[in-house]
């Protein structure tokens, strides 16, 4: 029964993720895909890896934009 707790935490650590996410998306008007909120997470502090940037994006429908 030990990975109940685990999988709790693990589900709101992404969930501050995704927030902190959505918060650097809208700070650059929605310009800002994985590599870019990935640097500013690293910049901010946030030990993360960019593949645990891209999933979690990728599942809530967070997508950079190109402009041209």
């Amino acid at each position: 029964m030990a990975a109940r707790p685990a999988r709790r935490r693990r589900d709101r650590d992404e969930e501050a993720l995704v927030w902190e996410i959505r918060v650097l998306r809208t700070g650059s008007r929605g310009a800002y895909g994985a590599p870019r909120i990935h640097a500013a997470l690293v910049r901010a502090g946030r030990v993360v890896d960019i593949k645990r940037v891209e999933r979690p994006m990728r599942v809530n429908g967070i997508a950079g934009i190109t402009r041209r």
